[in-house]
């Protein structure tokens, strides 16, 4: 049984005095209840109202256990019994209403949380024309709301986690009964289960115990902002991973294709989406070789240009301090550094950070004879081709500067031997029982024409290959 002075100086201890935890003492009768919460953490309005006067009107007349207590409280919210002071603890350490009452066997918390966070916007990573425009917020809570009112079903599952010795996280594991392959989710919560950790502040820091291959310089990982998207991919039979604090959600398995599709590809109609579509994957394309091949073919392969584009290039460069590859480098250690400084400056700095950079110091350096006019176009090409895929800038960005390497080295065949090694890897990866480069190597030629370009949602028939053992999506009854 529960001694309420013994336990208040337990518990004061268990927070170590902290200025925000409050205390208060209340009395129903003879019976003495110590009220514990954080400050700001909780709906003052409602406890008192729902809480505090009906356990007081009470007068004592109620059993101090859980049946007890929901007789007595007028609240809605939901009301949990504790059997262990540390769990105790970390409940109302995450916003509960905490209960202890004199003489009681276990220890009760309320959920009325009610703290500040961001209002639901559209997110800045992926904004649209058409479509859904509310994203994900950096509260689980909403978040789970956003995701559960698309589901008319009781087919969505949030499975519960907890992470981090002193943040205890919280994690929701999402997925759609019947269509996700359960073997997925238990490796995912294996692997996050497998280690213990301090805390965990972000979702992104989760990635590095999700991925097969930690080392890789390749995305496994997949994410997004936005609860439509997210939906979208659990009724594809993807995993989504929420956690408390970060608007970003990630998703399991991933395919390459994936960021090769835009939010708002959803909902353009096909021939559009297809249009769009193939000029990103050739923006890739380019924005990854161009500056290589630049380099090797003014290094070492002259004869392959034409007499007119050759002229061109030895009159740009004709006066330049730099060998080609010196001079690549430099501009794109610059172009680097400056997109750097405009993402981490002030917003309206930043723009003006990026178009100063980018047009009157590019400008003055051709002018100067530092650099040659085509490598300020090419990397400039380069540059906005990568941001086509902005969730693969990173990744794009370090095999462009290898390639680079590559043809200062080797020459136009070192380029294409090591495109083709590059290309050969990809396709070798298989993670979490999905091909990294399906439907393109393996080829799976009824997914072609929705990777390049677009089925209509009256076409699509089937569920992405590998993800789920459910792979019908769509039927006609008649």
């Amino acid at each position: 049984m529960l001694e309420l002075s013994r336990e208040e100086r337990a518990l004061k201890g268990a927070f170590h005095n902290s200025d925000d935890i409050v205390f208060r003492e209340v009395f129903s009768g003879m019976t003495r209840t110590l009220f514990v919460f954080s400050d700001g953490m909780i709906d003052v309005k409602d406890a008192d109202i729902g809480v505090v006067k009906p356990l007081c009107s009470a007068n004592g007349a109620f059993t101090p256990d859980l049946d007890g207590l929901k007789a007595v409280f007028t609240t809605v919210q939901k009301l949990d019994e504790c059997r262990s002071r540390s769990e105790f603890v970390e409940k109302v350490a995450r916003g509960a209403l905490g209960l202890v009452i004199d003489g009681a066997e276990s220890y009760f918390v309320l959920n009325l949380h009610c703290y500040p966070t961001r209002s639901i916007q559209e997110p800045p990573t992926s904004a649209v024309v058409k479509g859904p425009r509310e994203g994900f917020t950096e509260d689980f809570k909403a978040n789970m709301v956003m995701l559960r009112r698309r589901f008319g079903s009781g087919k969505l599952v949030f499975k519960p986690l907890v992470i981090g010795r002193v943040t205890k996280t919280q994690i929701r594991i999402c997925y759609v009964k019947g269509i996700t392959d359960m073997r997925l989710v238990d490796k995912i919560v294996s692997r996050l289960t497998a280690f213990e950790i301090d805390g965990v502040v972000d979702s992104s820091e989760l990635v590095a115990f999700l991925e097969e291959r930690p080392y890789s310089a390749f995305k496994q990982v997949g994410s997004t902002e936005k609860p439509d998207i997210l939906t979208q991919k659990l009724l594809d039979g993807r995993v989504g991973i929420i956690v408390d604090g970060s608007p970003m959600v990630l998703t399991l398995p991933f395919m390459l294709v994936e960021d090769f599709h835009d939010s708002e590809d959803y909902y353009r109609r096909p021939v559009r989406t297809a249009l769009i579509r193939i000029m990103r994957l050739l923006g890739v394309f380019f924005a990854v070789l161009l500056p290589s091949v630049y380099v090797a073919l003014t290094s070492y392969q002259y004869q392959f240009l034409p007499v007119e584009l050759m002229v061109t290039i030895l009159n740009a460069t004709q006066g330049i301090p730099f060998s080609p590859i010196v001079e690549m480098l430099i501009a794109l250690v610059f172009f680097e550094v400056l997109g750097e400084a405009s993402v981490r400056m002030p917003r309206y700095f930043g723009m003006a950070i990026s178009v100063v950079g980018g047009i009157i110091l590019g400008e003055t350096a051709v002018s100067a004879g530092v650099m040659s006019s085509l490598t300020v176009l090419i990397v400039a090409m380069s540059g906005i081709g990568l941001f086509a895929i902005p969730d693969e800038v990173g990744t794009f960005a370090v095999i462009r500067i290898a390639l680079v390497l590559v043809g200062a080295t080797l020459g136009l065949f070192g380029v294409v031997l090591a495109s083709v090694a590059l290309i050969a890897r990809m396709a070798s990866l298989n993670l979490n029982g999905v091909d990294y480069l399906a439907p393109f190597a393996p080829v799976v030629a009824g997914e072609l024409p929705d990777a390049v370009t677009k089925l209509s949602k009256k076409d699509s028939f089937f569920r992405t290959r590998g993800i789920s053992k459910n792979k019908r999506r769509l039927k006609y009854v008649r």
